[in-house]
Formats: structure tokens, C-alpha cells, sequence
């Protein structure tokens, strides 16, 4: 496994937290049972996850969120945020249905961040609202709800990267253009001079 897959497949144990590595497999796409294998026994001698068996059921649970088996300086900030949006994404696809503030914990993510990417996705179609936040109602009524979205496009594991006009899809090598608002035109009845009308 590269470095790369390495990274996606913690970011994977991580926000499973409790996980078979046939479910991490399953999240990722692209590695196998036994890459995998030798991964876990190196985090488990760090004491970065836990494994429990049972009968021949073998599971984790990650011990140390913190833990980073990837240390790395100087980046720069364009790898930076193109880092942070490969871990959003990575995120959407293993949770499926999620907001922005689960999006934002577990890529390690500012809230806006997380925000600004999944408004970004939403509008070329790759994830769509399943719950709006309420308007309405006092705050104490409107605490802790927030907008529900869900991954409709789940292409690979590739991040999309936002463009002028859409998103491009570096799993389809195609670019997905943002989708037009449609908006309802109002019309007023026409007003004939000298005409009453109630408007009570």
C-alpha cells in the first residue's frame, strides 16, 4: 500500500472507531485484506488501536485518535487544503449520511471548511439534502439540529476538485457542471386603472 492509502485507511478506522478491516477495505476501494493486515498489527504494537477476537471474528477499535502514523513538515498550503478536502471526502464516503460538523471532526477540519466543500458538492450533485435545519422556533428549540446530507455520487476515492463551473471528477476524469437554479417567476395580476380591490 502506498503512503497515500495508508492515510485513507487510518482516516477510515478512525471514523469508524469500532470496525472489522473487511468494513475499511470496503470504505477505501482500493487495497486489500492483507495489506491491511499487516497495517493493523503495526498500529496495534503502537497502541494506536486495540484487537479483540472472537471465536474467528477479529475486530479493532482505535485507542488513539491523535495518534498520527504520518508525521509530516512543510507543507505547503495549497497540500494543505487539498489534504483536507482527500480526508472531507474520505469522510462522506465511509459515513454516507452526515452534516458538517461530523465532516469537519473527523477530516480535522474547520467548520467552514466542511461547509464550503459539501455546499460545493451539493451544487454539482454529489450530495443532496435528506434534513434542512429548522428556521423556525427559539434557540433552545433549534440547538443541536443541524442540515442532514447523504452522498448520491460516491465515484471513488479521489476528492472532486471544485472548478469555475462545476466540480471535476479525477475517479471519471470528467467534469460535472454545477447545476442551474431554477426559479419561480412571480406574477402580479394586471391592475386596470379605476378598478377597486379589496386587499383586506
Amino acid at each position: 500500500m502506498s503512503r497515500p492509502q495508508l492515510q485513507d485507511a487510518w482516516q477510515a478506522m478512525v471514523i469508524l472507531k469500532k470496525f472489522s478491516l473487511k468494513q475499511v477495505r470496503d470504505a477505501i476501494d482500493h487495497t486489500t485484506l492483507s495489506s491491511l493486515k499487516t497495517f493493523a498489527k503495526r498500529l496495534v504494537e503502537e497502541e494506536a488501536i486495540a484487537q479483540y477476537v472472537d471465536f474467528e471474528q477479529v475486530t479493532y477499535s482505535v485507542q488513539n485518535a491523535s495518534y498520527n502514523p504520518f508525521e509530516q513538515s512543510g507543507i505547503n498550503a495549497v497540500k494543505a487544503a487539498n489534504s483536507g478536502r482527500q480526508r472531507m471526502w474520505q469522510s462522506m464516503r465511509v459515513l454516507n449520511e452526515f452534516d458538517a460538523g461530523q465532516v469537519a471532526s473527523t477530516a480535522d477540519v474547520s467548520l467552514r471548511s466542511a461547509r464550503s466543500y459539501i455546499s460545493i458538492l451539493k451544487k454539482a450533485g454529489f450530495v443532496f439534502v435528506v434534513k434542512h435545519a429548522p428556521r423556525q422556533g427559539s434557540a433552545i428549540e433549534r440547538a443541536g439540529e443541524t442540515t442532514i446530507y447523504r452522498l448520491l455520487k460516491n465515484t471513488g476515492p479521489k476528492r472532486p476538485i471544485p472548478k469555475t463551473k462545476g466540480v471535476f471528477d479525477a475517479n471519471t476524469n470528467k467534469l460535472v457542471k454545477f447545476r442551474q437554479i431554477q426559479r419561480k417567476k412571480i406574477t402580479m395580476p394586471a391592475v386596470t386603472l379605476g378598478e377597486a380591490h379589496d386587499y383586506r
